[in-house]
């Protein structure tokens, strides 16, 4: 279970880099503090699923920004 969730964190933490996120934009777009943010991508806490749907589309939707603006 252990090396699920660090792996977990570890994805998120990638695509939120991917995205040029800072910890503090996810948590804002994502209505969650930064620090639960940072604990879930260290692998110290589990997210429900709600919270990783929520995170993840926090990056999606900057990801599309900044899909659309590239097109603009």
């Amino acid at each position: 279970m252990a090396r699920h969730v660090e792996r977990m964190g570890n994805t998120l933490r990638v695509l939120r880099q991917f995205a040029s996120m800072t910890l503090a934009d996810v948590a804002d777009e994502a209505g969650t503090s930064v620090a639960y943010l940072s604990k879930v991508e260290r692998g110290i806490f589990v997210p429900t699923d709600q919270y990783v749907a929520m995170v993840t589309a926090a990056i999606a939707h900057r990801l599309l920004l900044n899909n659309t603006s590239d097109h603009e």
